[in-house]
């Protein structure tokens, strides 16, 4: 014959995984926000070496680069860009700069800054992205 016991503290879990269903999307954006961030500098230092040395180098395209917030697109996935914006001097996009730098032209070698910045921070995103959401939990749970 079964025998029912009485089990306590489903109503504290019950709360707990209320408020991490409620608060995942702020989780979310704040992980991938530092991903982003650690990205961002790889690239910056990237580019510094690229242009190291360089008797044409304005600093423009290295002011130019930053990180989007992070948002939620209409898939529910949430990202945020790390990219370019502006113009140099002359009015060039420098998208199209960085873009002309990483691929090369038919009048310029490639010089690739943002491929290889991704391939060594990949692991040291990761890394931190959960770091961020396992503390974010451990605060809610512990609340």
């Amino acid at each position: 014959m079964a025998k029912m016991q009485s089990i306590y503290g489903f109503t504290e879990l019950e709360k707990q995984l209320s408020s991490l269903s409620q608060g995942s999307i702020e989780i979310g954006k704040r992980a991938v926000r530092r991903g982003a961030g650690i990205l961002a500098d790889q690239v910056r230092a990237n580019l510094r070496k690229n242009l190291a040395g360089s008797e044409y180098s304005t600093g423009d395209l290295e002011e130019s680069l930053g990180v989007t917030p992070a948002g939620v697109d209409k898939n529910g996935v949430i990202n945020a860009k790390v990219g370019f914006d502006g113009y140099d001097r002359k009015g060039v996009p420098n998208q199209l700069k960085a873009r002309a730098m990483e691929s090369g032209t038919s009048r310029q070698r490639k010089r690739p800054f943002i491929r290889p910045a991704v391939n060594k921070a990949k692991q040291k995103v990761e890394k931190a992205m959960e770091q961020t959401i396992d503390e974010e939990i451990s605060k809610i749970v512990k609340e």
